[in-house]
């Protein structure tokens, strides 16, 4: 059926370009889906530190060529446009950008023939000449007992020299010297690892030197485990002389060459010889030289020669010849998986920087100029280069599995894991399973046995927050471990002992559990080692603007809407406000305000803020600071105070409200509205 003018061809192309310039080519056809991302799985791999794993993917449907993004965390743009809705035709000369990188995607086949593709580790070696990937060639009728060896050899003396390193006398044949610099000059190739002058030099010189009609490299994908399937040998490079088409190797010569190990001479009788560009078939005989691709007693492919030419029999020096190139080519072929190891090491590598630099970017988002963050700040690091216990407190909402998170990064067990934990998520029957493990048929539906946290941070951290609820049964257990003492698991009786350093949080009043009996003493003095105490956010106002700032980029980013930052009144309505929640509820209200607004900027009434009172759930307070300390608030905060704990006093009674701060009804509804006052209490 013709294509009808909307359809785009199925064959494409996509270029990856580096400063201007054209780096790597990868053709493609509708029957393949091309993957981009940091992945070595990948079909195209990018070494972009913003691209993510799995980035995005092309592919061909209904006609047409289309990129999705597979949620990508920076976002993939198309000729300058983000892809938003997910999905994005692309037409030809179309530009991908990704990351720092940019891709070129194409129709047809890309001009630039000279072009090679490096592939994947799924991927066979890329095509110099011909068309490439092609399979064997099935056995014709006869093969098996008509074609038959009439030379062979082991090793080759082109790459010997005497004692004085000249070359070997033994090469004064009609091949000359010429040759054996031509072979030497890819020898040389081959160890540099730069495979496509090899390749190039070696089909050229191969026709040049013995004379052939046609040759071919056959060669393994590159990440075949085992070589001794024949069959799974493809073709990657090829070139004729004169007007044929290349003829495919059978299998049964394959199998021979693999059987022996040697370069082997050929005469195959009744070929069917394609010709022309119509592959026009016309029987002869042909005459077939190949040579193993060896390289430390493992073969990676074959050197294929052949001629239809009745004047013209392979000898003992085109034996010779073939097989020091195709030692050539083991020896290219070696350096070049060695390459792709080492790149393939290198991207491991650099997944797991990329891994540690998302940990470091939570470092990164402890923000503020603050004094009070700043002795935070020094704690962390004072903290961080030792092993002893450290208690974090604040109120909830602070921050204090960020704090964790910096003190683990910053210390010499970064590299190993952290492992977190909340002890009032879990309930109390089952914390000392989560902790310390159980065994096979320890207890109702324990039908497995399981490692518990702390065996799971050995060697590296162990954050447990909500400390304060933890039982005073395994409180005892929890702190012979701290002590360093061994434990069993539950329902076990093998002792197990860790190197784990523990980091702790609470928003209770430690004191005043330990005083009423509901913590031991022995062991908040035991996680008291080192504390740190996190401000809340109403005692740091002045880092408000930074993080609103930070989480409105953040959300912009996350959402693809665009804000030109916060207008005057509303960064004023953010920083005289209480924060009951801190940094956690100022994060939500923001990434409301993102989604919901519909200004340039964020304004006030994108802000839906609470009436709850900042009721201190920790009962933690700095040292040196008194219980009762004044805080300075605007007239207007104290009058929304004010009109507030007179309407919960009155029961929101609106008339006896009014009456009792001596305004007009219609005035006091209009004050509640401004101030976003809503009821929070019922009449009694």
């Amino acid at each position: 059926m013709p294509r009808t003018q909307s359809e785009q061809p199925e064959n494409a192309y996509i270029l990856r370009i580096q400063n201007g310039e054209q780096k790597e080519l990868i053709p493609f056809t509708s029957e393949v889906e091309i993957t981009i991302g940091r992945a070595v799985e990948n079909r195209i791999s990018l070494l972009d530190d913003r691209c993510s794993r799995f980035h995005a993917k092309v592919y061909f449907d209904s006609g047409k060529w289309i990129l999705k993004d597979l949620g990508s965390r920076n976002g993939t743009f198309v000729d300058d446009k983000q892809v938003l809705a997910s999905l994005c035709e692309l037409h030809h000369d179309s530009q991908i950008q990704i990351g720092h990188s940019t891709l070129k995607f194409g129709y047809g086949i890309h001009e630039n023939t000279d072009t090679v593709n490096e592939t994947e580790e799924d991927e066979v070696h890329s095509g110099i000449f011909g068309v490439t990937g092609e399979l064997l060639r099935a056995p014709e009728a006869g093969d098996e007992t008509a074609t038959g060896i009439l030379r062979r050899t082991s090793q080759t003396s082109l790459l010997k020299t005497d004692v004085k390193g000249k070359p070997n006398s033994q090469l004064t044949t009609r091949t000359g010297f010429g040759a054996v610099e031509l072979c030497r000059l890819a020898y040389q190739l081959g160890k540099s690892g730069e495979i496509t002058q090899i390749a190039r030099a070696a089909i050229e010189g191969l026709l040049k030197a013995t004379g052939a009609d046609g040759a071919g490299l056959w060669l393994f994908p590159y990440n075949l485990k085992s070589t001794q399937n024949a069959s799974a040998v493809r073709l990657v490079a090829n070139a004729t002389l004169e007007n044929l088409q290349y003829n495919v190797i059978t299998e049964s010569i394959v199998r021979t060459i693999f059987d022996k190990k040697e370069a082997c001479l050929f005469h195959e009788p009744n070929i069917n010889l394609k010709t022309g560009s119509k592959a026009k078939q016309k029987e002869g005989s042909v005459n077939t030289l190949v040579a193993p691709i060896r390289f430390q007693n493992a073969i990676q492919g074959l050197v294929h020669l052949y001629t239809v030419k009745e004047n013209k029999q392979f000898d003992d020096a085109d034996l010779h010849y073939t097989l020091a190139v195709a030692d050539t080519l083991g020896v290219a072929l070696a350096n070049m998986n060695k390459q792709k190891e080492l790149a393939a090491n290198l991207t491991q590598a650099r997944k797991e920087n990329s891994d540690l630099r998302e940990m470091l970017q939570m470092n990164s988002e402890i923000i503020g100029k603050s004094d009070a963050m700043a002795r935070v700040n020094d704690l962390i690091l004072r903290a961080a280069t030792g092993k002893a216990t450290v208690l974090i407190r604040g109120e909830s909402g602070v921050g204090k599995e960020l704090i964790a998170r910096a003190i683990h990064l910053a210390s010499p067990r970064k590299a190993k894991s952290l492992i977190c934990m909340n002890c009032a998520a879990i309930s109390e029957n089952l914390l000392e399973s989560e902790l310390f493990g159980h065994e096979k048929g320890s207890f109702t539906g324990a039908t497995e046995r399981k490692i518990g946290k702390f065996e799971a941070a050995n060697t590296g951290t162990l954050f447990l927050d909500e400390i304060g609820e933890m039982s005073q049964s395994l409180q005892a257990k929890f702190l012979r471990v701290l002590e360093g003492s061994a434990f069993e698991r539950v329902g076990g009786n093998s002792s197990i002992t860790v190197d784990v350093r523990v980091l702790a949080a609470t928003n209770r009043d430690l004191e005043k559990e330990v005083a009423e009996g509901r913590f031991r003493h022995d062991l908040f003095f035991r996680l008291r080692v080192l504390e740190i105490i996190v401000p809340p956010l109403r005692k740091r106002a002045e880092d408000i603007p930074l993080l609103a700032e930070f989480f409105l980029d953040r959300y912009c980013k996350e959402t693809g809407r665009r804000y030109d930052g916060f207008d005057q009144e509303a960064m004023r309505v953010l920083t005289s406000y209480r924060w009951p929640g801190n940094i956690r509820e100022l994060k939500n209200v923001i990434e409301r305000a993102v989604v919901l607004g519909n200004g340039q900027s964020i304004q006030e009434q994108d802000l839906l803020l609470s009436t709850l009172n900042t009721t201190g759930e920790s009962g933690v307070r700095l040292v040196d600071e008194p219980q009762d300390v004044f805080i300075p608030l605007s007239l207007e905060d104290m009058e929304r105070n004010h009109i507030m704990r007179t309407l919960e006093h009155l029961q929101w009674n609106k008339s006896l409200v009014a009456k009792q701060l001596g305004i007009e009804r219609t005035t006091l509804d209009r004050k509640i509205k401004r101030y976003g006052l809503e009821k929070t209490t019922h009449p009694q």
